[in-house]
């Protein structure tokens, strides 16, 4: 083949052009370029694999919710709606709770025996309650980043524990866990003596406490409350706080002796109160020795 510069003659030089890059520099951009096409290729076969988890999880909602219906229609015991929940709370706040201070509390104890006896009854059911379940939501937290496809996960094993939630409660706490919370409390408190009759009517109050406990933590959405908030001094606010027993003026110190139960509202994305916080006068006993 003839160069296409020999009709020039052989005193004619070709023009050279300076090298941009250095063979270094070249080598990294081609193994940028490749692995940029690796972590597209991951991607998208990470995105065809959620959405056919996100498919099967889609399939197996639907057929626990029609296993939920049949088994509800054979065993005629189901769990409450949102709103019967909502009232299960508030009467359990405001009835139940009251009449265990009226007949056990009110007449022996000062302002922080009562509120460390509620403290203690829902701290050991709240953690009875989400020891067992933290592991199942480790799990899915550390599988699951998509928030669609843990959602969704989390709303089908909510349904399921939902099916027959009264087996669950009874196969997550026994006779002796209810009898060895009143033990630690009456190790402390020393209700009226402890006599059998009183211990008995404790360990109901426990039971009562721990189903409701249960209710909330698989609820759809999950309700909540804070631990930490019993024995906290607030001034009353009545729209905040509520009388738990005797008369309170609006800006008078007062300690919380039941706390707030709340629930995060996904469409308005803030926080929804079930409840106000119960309190009572700080001074209530002092005034009434």
């Amino acid at each position: 083949m003839v160069d296409k510069y020999s009709r020039y003659g052989n005193n004619v030089t070709k023009k050279s052009y300076p090298k941009i890059l250095s063979s270094y520099e070249e080598y990294e951009i081609k193994e940028a370029i490749q692995k940029l096409k690796r972590e597209k290729n991951k991607n998208i076969a990470l995105k065809k694999q959620n959405n056919e988890l996100y498919n099967e999880i889609l399939i197996l909602k639907s057929n626990i919710r029609s296993h939920i219906s049949i088994h509800q229609k054979v065993k005629g015991d189901s769990f409450p709606s949102f709103d019967v929940l909502k009232n299960n709370i508030n009467h359990f706040l405001q009835i139940d709770c009251l009449n265990f201070f009226k007949k056990y509390l009110y007449d022996e104890f000062e302002i922080e025996g009562v509120e460390f006896f509620y403290r203690e009854v829902f701290k050991y059911c709240g953690n009875i309650i989400k020891n067992h379940f933290i592991k199942i939501e480790e799990t899915l937290d550390s599988k699951f980043n998509d928030k669609n496809v843990r959602n969704t996960l989390d709303c089908v094993l909510k349904n399921s524990f939902q099916v027959d939630c009264k087996r669950l409660l009874n196969n997550l706490v026994k006779e002796e866990n209810y009898r060895e919370i009143m033990e630690e409390i009456q190790n402390v408190l020393d209700i009226n003596g402890k006599n059998e009759r009183v211990n008995n009517d404790i360990i109901i109050f426990i039971k009562k406490t721990m189903e409701i406990i249960l209710h909330c933590y698989i609820n759809q959405p999950k309700i909540s409350y804070d631990v930490n908030k019993f024995g906290v001094k607030v001034y009353f606010n009545e729209n905040k706080q509520k009388e738990f027993f005797g008369k309170i003026l609006k800006g008078e110190e007062c300690k919380i002796i039941l706390p707030s139960f709340t629930y995060y509202n996904e469409s308005k994305r803030v926080d929804e109160i079930v409840n106000k916080e119960q309190v009572m006068k700080k001074n209530f006993f002092e005034k009434n020795d």
